[in-house]
């Protein structure tokens, strides 16, 4: 059996807000945001060979699928600000290799 950090996080966080709720103790946010273990998420590696200096933009990862949680792409790629933003946003993990 195989399971990622985030499912890790995910069950720990969901089994500390069920035992702090046992004990009378309000957490703020929702528990589903963290009970649900991400296994839906896909990791993909972008092939960026074909530019001299790679670069990551809002345009590329507008086109990625929605489940995309985890981008693998060259070491020297370049993300543009934008890019930045909505990595952010989407909460998508960058892997520089």
């Amino acid at each position: 059996m195989k399971i990622s950090l985030e499912e890790i996080i995910s069950l720990v966080v969901k089994e500390v807000i069920t035992e702090l709720a046992r004990k009378g103790i309000q957490v703020d946010g929702e528990i589903n945001s963290f009970s649900k273990a991400d296994t839906t998420k896909q990791k993909i590696k972008l092939d960026l060979k074909e530019y001299k200096t790679p670069l990551l933009t809002e345009a590329r990862i507008l086109e990625l699928d929605s489940e995309v949680a985890e981008i693998e792409v060259p070491v020297k790629t370049i993300v543009t600000p934008s890019a930045q933003d909505l990595i952010r946003k989407r909460n998508i993990i960058i892997t520089k290799k």
